[in-house]
């Protein structure tokens, strides 16, 4: 066995075992001060387990020291220039899920702090009031689906929901299109009934405004694995995600068969600053550099079209996680 995939073991393990004795909800974890940080920033969230960090540090520092290794061996990409600001979205919305905000507009004030010029508006209700606060940012995706949003927030159907924003952007011409969150993630294929709701959401979405763009969430893992093609054509694009931090180890491989997957379409790559699925932690800062160095390469190659960074509620959650980002962003 690899150094690499038995630290990896070896830290899912002590993960798993974690969460249960200390009965941690997914996603629900932050690096120590987070409390602190809430009292003088934003005191709208919920307290998070600190602590959970603290007791994966072994085990999480020895699979840090093998993916080292891995990048060590690896030729250096060449250096470029800061990431054009209008190619840079940021994912957010208020929600007392995660250690979010429950700030109406905490997109709005968090954007700034990685130069994005552009939203991906989540959880929130996607009305006039919510998208009213929204309309300086330069570009908007708005979510259509309820898969993710916060409780009550979308009183409408999935149909409904995706017509009301293509009403509001003949108001609001910032709104470019909407989001699907984990358009197929519970499934293991795509199903006639899949089709059928994305295909109706696409309808409903276009009808007053035929220039709104469709996009759904995609895991790389689950590329290659989905049959795909009968959605092609009720989608505009795709919002790939690497749920493991160390898949961002293949970062430009999982690029190539998303483009096989969904050929022709938009590619925005995600960047998790919480590591959902390995360590249910800040994602090592030297996988977030590799993945955001590979990705201004496949962004002068055509080959993604944009970054969207999730999220607003991790900056707080994972400030040094978010101050590598943001760093790289500036072409520092």
């Amino acid at each position: 066995m690899s150094g690499l995939k038995e630290a990896r073991e070896k830290l899912f393990q002590r993960r798993t075992e974690l969460q249960k004795t200390m009965r941690i909800e997914l996603g629900e974890t932050a690096a120590p001060g987070y409390a602190a940080r809430c009292r003088m920033e934003d005191n709208t969230r919920i307290p998070l387990n600190e602590e959970y960090y603290v007791q994966l540090a072994p085990e999480m520092n020895a699979f840090a020291d093998e993916v080292r290794k891995e990048l060590a061996a690896r030729p250096a990409l060449p250096h470029g220039t800061a990431f054009p600001a209008e190619h840079v979205w940021l994912w957010g919305g208020p929600t007392p899920e995660w250690g979010g905000s429950m700030q109406p507009d905490t997109l709005m004030r968090n954007a700034p702090c990685f130069n994005a010029e552009n939203g991906v508006y989540v959880y929130g209700a996607t009305n006039e009031e919510m998208i009213a606060r929204h309309s300086d940012m330069k570009k908007l995706l708005a979510m259509v689906t309820t898969t993710c949003r916060a409780p009550g927030q979308q009183p409408e159907s999935n149909a409904e929901c995706a017509e009301n924003l293509s009403r509001l952007s003949l108001k609001y011409p910032n709104i470019k299109g909407g989001m699907m969150d984990d358009m197929t993630a519970a499934l293991d294929n795509v199903t006639d009934q899949k089709i059928e709701q994305i295909a109706e959401v696409n309808r409903c979405l276009k009808k007053h405004n035929p220039a709104l763009e469709l996009y759904g969430v995609v895991y790389c893992h689950e590329l290659g694995v989905k049959d795909y093609s009968r959605i092609h054509p009720y989608l505009d694009g795709v919002n790939l995600w690497h749920w493991y931090q160390e898949e961002l180890l293949d970062v430009e491989k999982n690029v190539e068969l998303c483009r096989k997957n969904f050929p022709g379409k938009k590619i925005l790559m995600g960047v998790f600053l919480h590591d959902y699925g390995t360590a249910d932690a800040g994602t090592l800062p030297d996988l977030l550099l590799y993945q955001l160095e590979n990705a201004r390469v496949m962004l002068e190659q055509g080959k993604i079209n944009d970054l969207v960074i999730l999220g607003d509620r991790e900056i707080m959650k994972w400030p040094e996680q978010a101050a590598v980002v943001k760093g790289f962003l500036a072409g520092k």
